[in-house]
């Protein structure tokens, strides 16, 4: 286990990953050059990748940026986001050179990000009375407020990210799980530390990053326990514990994060269409079509990775069992032969409803809503409140964020 590992042990194992990742980025291989998460653009590599049809990577998968073989993919039951063995999913000792298992770089499972897609369906289930569309449009007004609220505490100046997408996140994720006062207090600490959960799965975070995100996943799981055992989540009576705190964890994890970046994501494209923009503010009822069309663009999460739980044929080539399979979600979501004129911002397209867009990745079955109801929440409440924003400075992503490209700095005035 990674979390038994000294600081030593762990730092090489991300290292050895690091350097197998650069060195066959080095030589040309587009999703390499995705995983090393460097200042390039990550859609000329998925551009590359897609004229190269469904080919096996360096790093050990296979690769497609196809929007339709892409949709067979993540609608398959024989893929899923973790191996057939049981027990933690990450591979820590593997001579990756010999046998390169590059997937699950440190253990996530507490974060439930590892699920199968039945347990995934069926926590969708036992959470519906909370997170399912439904349920979270009822609570669609007091969300917004929450972030109107939290847009009211900023100045002239301030950063979307920091100031004003992840506090807001954070606000209603605890309303909706109904956490004490003490546990909201701590989640502003335990976010920083998971921030990077979805990228350390894929991409080696410096040894300080993962061992902080290694803390913070553990001090959430323990702290959701303890919770819902006192019956102390309030959101979450009536499901069983374990159900509860797998949820509890989805919620903060993939709801605060995840709706952050495509806060920003959203944004960022609509601040490029001015005229969108003033349009929203005018009509908040545009809000949805116009979100969807700019996450289209610029998805929370950049591509998809699953495993085959059995041997399968593709267009002629054989995905052997346990082996890994990449969708690049951004590339294929602009795929030109799924999509007219693909690089366009065009609200209302007909062919909208063909993204691959998953908000919360392999979890998007439990967590969806939540992001896509927050995420049209701060467009309007920003369109309405502050219809002359505009970006005051360069947006900044993190480095080693190869799925989420996530945002580091976002100042707005």
């Amino acid at each position: 286990m990674l979390t038994d590992q000294t600081n030593s042990e762990l730092g090489r194992h991300l290292l050895t990953i690091r350097g197998v990742q650069f060195i066959f980025g080095a030589q040309g291989d587009p999703f390499a050059m995705i995983l090393r998460a460097g200042d390039d653009d990550p859609l000329d590599h998925g551009a590359r990748a897609r004229e190269q049809g469904l080919h096996e990577s360096s790093v050990g998968a296979w690769v497609t940026a196809s929007r339709e073989l892409g949709a067979r993919i993540l609608g398959d039951p024989r893929f899923s986001p973790r191996h057939a063995e049981e027990g933690p999913q990450s591979h820590p000792g593997v001579d990756v050179w010999e046998n390169p298992l590059l997937c699950h770089v440190v253990p996530l499972d507490d974060a439930r990000l590892n699920l199968d897609p039945a347990a995934y369906r069926a926590l969708a289930e036992a959470a519906a009375p909370l997170l399912s569309a439904e349920a979270l449009a009822a609570r669609a007004p007091e969300i917004e407020a929450a972030y109107r609220e939290t847009l009211a505490a900023t100045g002239e100046r301030f950063d979307l990210y920091r100031d004003f997408a992840v506090p807001a996140a954070l606000r209603v994720v605890a309303d909706v799980l109904g956490l004490p006062a003490e546990t909201r207090e701590r989640l502003p600490e335990l976010h920083a530390g998971l921030a990077t959960a979805l990228d350390a799965g894929h991409c080696p975070q410096q040894l300080g990053t993962a061992r902080a995100l290694l803390t913070a996943v553990s001090g959430l799981s323990a702290e959701l326990t303890g919770l819902v055992e006192a019956g102390r989540a309030t959101g979450l009576a009536g499901v069983s514990p374990q159900d509860a705190v797998a949820i509890g964890a989805l919620a903060v994890v993939v709801g605060v994060e995840v709706t952050a970046t495509a806060v920003c994501n959203a944004v960022e494209v609509l601040l490029a269409h001015p005229e969108e923009w003033q349009r929203i503010g005018q009509d908040p009822a545009a809000a949805p079509g116009a979100v969807r069309e700019a996450l289209r663009l610029a998805p929370p999460l950049r591509f998809e990775s699953r495993i085959a739980r059995e041997q399968v044929e593709f267009d002629g080539k054989t995905i052997e069992e346990g082996r890994r399979v990449v969708v690049l979600v951004d590339a294929a979501n602009r795929d030109p032969e799924a999509f007219a004129d693909p690089d366009a911002f065009t609200p209302g397209r007909g062919d909208g409803d063909r993204s691959l867009t998953l908000l919360g990745g392999p979890a998007a079955p439990v967590t969806d809503a939540l992001v896509r109801v927050q995420t049209e929440a701060a467009v309007r409440a920003l369109a309405a409140l502050r219809p002359a924003l505009r970006t005051n400075a360069e947006v900044l992503r993190r480095m080693r964020s190869a799925v989420l490209h996530g945002v580091l700095r976002f100042p707005v005035a």
